[in-house]
């Protein structure tokens, strides 16, 4: 970590001798900023892209002549020539000519750079574009402030998880062309159902703490907005191919139909990603498919996008003991279960997982994006959507005793014996469609939003036996009897206000103010019959402050609260509700009744409840860009990990009466030269739980008063030095993760170890192909052979991979 902060310290001091150009590109007719206009420097590798307010800014230039190229979907493109010896302002007036319609963002998500009083950060397409090849977005994203992830594999494709500010993705908000995209039942957020999504991705920009999320699930760590685009107004179609470690392989074939009768773009992309995985067993085998027609007019604009991914994988879902990290062949294994001695230094028992332990799942995400500008001051954004994810996964249950499967006599079956080699197969079909709203308004001094929010969620999950020995034909197999059932359901309503004021020249007043109404239902459950509707209202307001103190410096602060419901699990379990008495009960958490029945209008688990401050300082001019904040978080009620995982590897939770994370995060980036920069961040945080106490079984609990919270690192950091010059771009990447505990207990055993990675990526343009564009792709994970474990719950520990690569050839025609 000091030498993060010793390379932060030294750039900060050094001088180049680089010039910048900056200017704002409006509509001529309207005076309308235009965001996401592409600005690029002819013979080079070097541009830019606009802004929401419509500015662009390119450091890395010397004094000489220069032609800059401005185009943009519906606009006719414009080319300036012009000499360079100091800073400059251009400011450009673009003509639109067909396809007048501005492509739909939904701005209400999504902070401005220069109004907003948010903490964020962003990875543009153009750094999508070098970097991008099989990883997820946790994986592209890791190396941005307070953000970390880890593989249940190992080798990043497949199920991964990520944190903000060490908070899961359940306390994330995450929206894709601002569509909430986290389970409304679970609340999280499963990577794995929509891998190659970053091949149609515009922008992804991370926000810390409550940030912008004025809709979708609250945004407890922060939201990640990520917005696609896979339009172009010219003709294209583009192959790729790429291999690497552990006999990954991946295909992509797309087309671009290009502008079609002045209005209309089609494009289609299909790919196919295979690997057997760094952990045994652990194979994957993605299709993957975004289909998309637009329509531009001259006030308005249409996008239709279906979306999805067909998947099949091997299941690996459990961490392994910790002392298993530095053995090259047992930090492989996987395991579905295993037990250790008092000391946890010795495997007592253990299960390997199984061959036809798989799954198979499927979710089509259809969307229409309409955008209609009413007038030059107003502009209405409408989203309908629906999602489908519906599919099984197969998992061992030689574990499950005759009750578990409800086999014995009061359920018609006299079974007396654990059932041999049985599979469990637990379907699930979720349901979700919605609209979104918005209306936008602006003016010279104030931006204001109006939106809302409908969604409805449907879903049905069940299990059965799929194999095992000695059983009656009606319980096991397809369409056999099922052992559990159960209906589910949540209801999301919610209006909001988003008002940025200028209320000085140089300061920016900004408002929200957000109510929601939420709904869970659970019904039609067999056997039990247990039904009940539990309701949430909540307000969530934030108020925030900008000042810009130079046209290079700005600082802002804000103070924000907001809520969030528990899942549906936390209030019952109803897929294990058959769990044995002796082992436990599974039974709904609400109060009880005089008569002994449940009184479904008193949840035992609460909703948390946030305070959060944030409070920073940032500047930037042509060589030189940093951030620093600090940020403050009161929790109540907070939902945090009790040091356990579930049947499927999730952590089992539990509120915290009162907690607290505070810390600072600061992000630089330096331009050493005309080609070679440095960029970095670092974050020192404190999570502790103030008053706490962990329950028993048999009614005990234990105080944990000032203990860390489980799964928080207090230190995090992360370097960056890139060169990149005409056709050639290469980079090399450090990440610092430190320690965090994987219980609230402070168990020096149950500790995930501090660790670092060293990775190295590189690109080549091949101009001399005969193609427009081909480029070959290069990456090394993990350079230095690094032995780590990425994660941790409880005594289960996640390896990470060791040394990999990753090369691929991509052509566009």
């Amino acid at each position: 970590m000091r030498y993060i902060l010793l390379i932060f310290l030294i750039t900060s001091i050094i001088h180049s001798q680089s010039v910048r150009i900056e200017g704002i590109v409006k509509d001529r007719n309207s005076n309308f900023p235009l965001a996401g206009v592409n600005i690029s420097v002819e013979n080079s590798s070097i541009g830019s892209t606009t802004d929401n307010g419509g500015r662009y800014a390119i450091t890395q230039l010397s004094s000489g002549h220069y032609s800059l190229t401005f185009s943009y979907i519906g606009y006719a493109q414009k080319r300036i020539t012009f000499s360079l010896s100091q800073d400059t302002t251009i400011n450009i007036s673009l003509t639109q000519t067909i396809l007048d319609g501005p492509i739909v963002s939904t701005v209400a998500t999504v902070a401005d750079p220069r109004r907003s009083a948010v903490t964020y950060s962003e990875i543009e397409k153009e750094d999508l574009v070098k970097r991008y090849n099989t990883q997820d977005i946790p994986e592209l994203i890791a190396d941005l402030p307070s953000t970390t992830f880890y593989s249940e594999g190992g080798s990043g494709i497949g199920y991964n998880y990520l944190s903000i500010r060490g908070f899961g993705q359940r306390r994330i908000s995450v929206l894709i062309n601002g569509i909430p995209q986290n389970d409304p039942e679970d609340h999280n957020l499963y990577w794995v159902d929509i891998p190659d999504l970053a091949s149609n991705t515009e922008t992804i920009q991370v926000q810390r703490g409550a940030g912008n999320a004025f809709y979708g699930p609250a945004a407890i760590g922060g939201s990640i907005n990520i917005q696609t685009n896979p339009f172009s107004p010219e003709r294209k179609i583009t192959a790729s191919y790429g291999s690497g470690s552990f006999n990954t392989r991946k295909a992509m074939f797309s087309v671009n139909s290009g502008l079609i009768g002045d209005e209309y773009i089609f494009y289609g992309r299909v790919s196919n990603t295979k690997t057997d995985g760094y952990r045994d067993r652990s194979w994957v085998d993605f299709w993957s498919y975004f289909l998309g027609a637009a329509r531009y007019t001259n006030e308005s604009s249409l996008r239709i996008h279906f979306y999805g991914a067909p998947i099949e994988d091997g299941l690996v879902y459990n961490g392994l003991p910790k002392f298993f990290n530095t053995d090259a062949s047992l930090r492989r294994k996987n395991w579905s279960y295993f037990g250790l001695n008092s000391n946890a230094d010795s495997v007592e028992y253990f299960g390997e997982r199984r061959r036809d332990e798989v799954e198979k799942f499927n979710q089509p995400h259809l969307e229409i994006l309409h955008q209609i500008q009413i007038n030059p001051q107003m502009t209405l954004d409408n989203c309908l959507f629906y999602t489908r994810g519906y599919g099984y996964f197969d998992y061992d249950g030689s574990w499950a005793t005759p009750e578990y499967f409800r086999l014995t006599p009061e359920f018609g079956f006299a079974v007396d014996e654990i059932p041999a080699n049985a599979l469990i197969r637990a379907y699930v079909d979720n349901k979700q469609f919605g609209w979104l709203p918005q209306l936008s308004i602006k003016s010279n001094d104030d931006q204001m939003i109006l939106g809302g929010e409908l969604r409805v969620h449907r879903s049905l999950h069940w299990g059965r036996i799929q194999k095992a020995d000695g059983l009656p034909e009606a319980v096991v197999g397809s369409g056999a009897r099922r052992y559990y059932e159960y209906h589910g359901g949540k209801d999301v309503a919610s209006v909001y206000f988003h008002h940025n004021h200028q209320w000085f020249q140089n300061v920016i007043l900004q408002t929200d103010l957000q109510y929601t109404f939420k709904q869970y239902h659970l019904f039609d459950e067999q056997f039990i019959g247990t039904e009940f509707t539990v309701p949430y209202n909540f307000v969530n307001p934030r108020i925030g402050l900008r000042y810009d103190i130079t046209p290079e410096s700005n600082g802002y602060f804000s103070i924000y609260s907001t809520k969030r419901e528990p899942r549906l699990k936390n209030l019952y379990d109803a897929a294990e509700a058959s769990t044995p008495a002796s082992w436990g009960a599974v039974i709904p958490q609400f109060e009880l009744n005089d008569d002994g029945s449940y009184n479904f209008d008193k949840p035992l688990v609460k909703p948390e409840t946030l305070t959060g401050i944030e409070l920073g300082y940032g500047y930037n001019d042509n060589t030189f860009g940093g951030t620093i904040n600090f940020y403050y978080m009161d929790f109540r009620d907070e939902i945090v990990k009790a040091g356990g995982i579930d049947r499927f590897g999730q952590p089992i939770t539990g509120n915290a009466e009162r907690s607290r994370h505070y810390g600072t995060e600061l992000e630089g980036r330096y331009l050493l030269t005309q080609a070679l920069s440095l960029s970095g961040n670092a974050s020192i945080s404190r999570n502790e739980l103030v008053s706490y106490r962990e329950y028993s079984s048999d009614g005990t609990f234990v105080k944990l008063d000032g203990n860390p919270i489980a799964g928080f690192p207090d230190l995090l950091g992360n370097i960056r030095i890139t060169y990149h010059w005409q056709n050639i771009f290469a980079s090399l990447s450090a990440r610092y993760i430190g320690e965090a505990y994987t219980d609230n207990y402070k168990n020096e055993k149950n500790k995930r170890d501090t660790f670092t990675l060293i990775n190295m990526e590189a690109q080549y343009s091949l101009n001399d192909l005969g193609a427009p564009f081909a480029s070959l792709q290069f990456r090394i994970n993990n350079l230095l052979n690094t032995k780590y474990m990425s994660h941790g719950e409880g005594q289960e520990f996640f390896p990470g991979a060791t040394r990999n690569f990753y090369t691929a050839l991509k052509i566009t025609l």
